[in-house]
């Protein structure tokens, strides 16, 4: 069973809701099971898995470019939100993850849920050759430290969607405002947490 929340969510933004949720409760299944195994996810956030994880991540569909365009997740983890971004049908996407263990779950997970995108077990300051139309991450690294990583990868018109936490006012006092735009819009599920879209001017 998914939460109420996620189940409306999905209604009302996707015509094909069924078929999402239907694959969001199969990776659930193997996230739980899984994370027996390898940390995942917090373990103190599994009972709030919907709202948390699944719920959280797929909020930013309302922010991403169109489906053809390409997506990359850095530090993608348990493949949040890139396996959600794959579930609801982006096909030219990227998951950056450099824990092998996590990798291969995320390569299971592919598989198992038929899904469509590339994983690079690799830090994402190894990777040069793309070009990168948008950059998702969530918990992974400072705004300016994503910046600084992804330099090699992104064109002028790359957009930037990350989830943020209390710290996020902070982190943008050191961006260039000269150089770079960004806006800031609230979480659906925490009042502390911001969605931030960035680009360079």
């Amino acid at each position: 069973m998914l939460s109420e929340n996620l189940v409306k969510f999905c209604d009302d933004h996707f015509d094909d809701s069924k078929s999402i949720l239907n694959k969001l409760t199969e990776y659930k299944k193997i996230l739980l099971k899984e994370n027996k195994n390898i940390n995942l996810i917090g373990k103190s956030t599994i009972i709030d898995l919907d709202e948390r994880h699944l719920l959280d991540c797929i909020q930013i569909v309302k922010y991403l470019p169109r489906y053809e365009k390409s997506v990359m997740d850095i530090g993608t983890g348990a493949g949040l939100p890139g396996i959600i971004l794959s579930i609801i049908g982006f096909k030219n996407l990227h998951l950056v993850e450099k824990s092998p263990k996590k990798s291969f779950f995320l390569e299971n997970c592919k598989l198992r849920l038929g899904l469509n995108y590339v994983v690079h077990n690799k830090s994402i300051s190894e990777i040069s050759n793309l070009n990168i139309d948008c950059i998702t991450a969530r918990a992974f690294a400072s705004v300016d430290k994503i910046i600084s990583m992804t330099k090699k990868i992104i064109n002028k018109q790359t957009k930037f969607i990350l989830h943020k936490g209390r710290t996020y006012l902070t982190e943008l006092e050191t961006i260039n405002s000269q150089k770079y735009f960004w806006e800031t819009y609230p979480s659906i599920t925490s009042s502390e947490s911001k969605i931030i879209i960035m680009g360079t001017k």
